[in-house]
């Protein structure tokens, strides 16, 4: 259940800045900085020579994600962003079943 935790804040955040916030200064890149580093850690729940391509996949929709909201302010609406927000949260759960699937056999 910890490791779900270092998924939710970040998308939380990420949701909650994107919704709230109508122009990016440097506290809220700091804190989305922040956020991303705690979506990193949820890597850590596995070994390091056997990271699911599920987590692989959710850490790379996060990367776009994050590319994406940085430039939001100069090139995209953010709707862009909720739609990529979307995506992510979807991966994740797919991930997240998956280990649980996994954490079964």
């Amino acid at each position: 259940m910890n490791s779900i935790l270092f998924y939710l804040i970040p998308l939380v955040v990420y949701a909650i800045v994107n919704n709230t916030v109508d122009s990016l200064y440097w506290p809220h890149f700091l804190m989305l900085l922040l956020s991303f580093i705690v979506f990193q850690l949820a890597r850590l729940r596995y070994p390091k020579d056997r990271i699911p391509s599920t987590a692989k996949v959710a850490q790379g929709a996060f990367y776009v994600l994050t590319i994406a909201f940085i430039f939001r302010d100069q090139f995209l609406n953010p709707l862009f962003i909720n739609v990529f927000l979307g995506i992510a949260i979807g991966l994740v759960i797919i991930e997240i079943l998956q280990g649980k699937k996994q954490a079964f056999k």
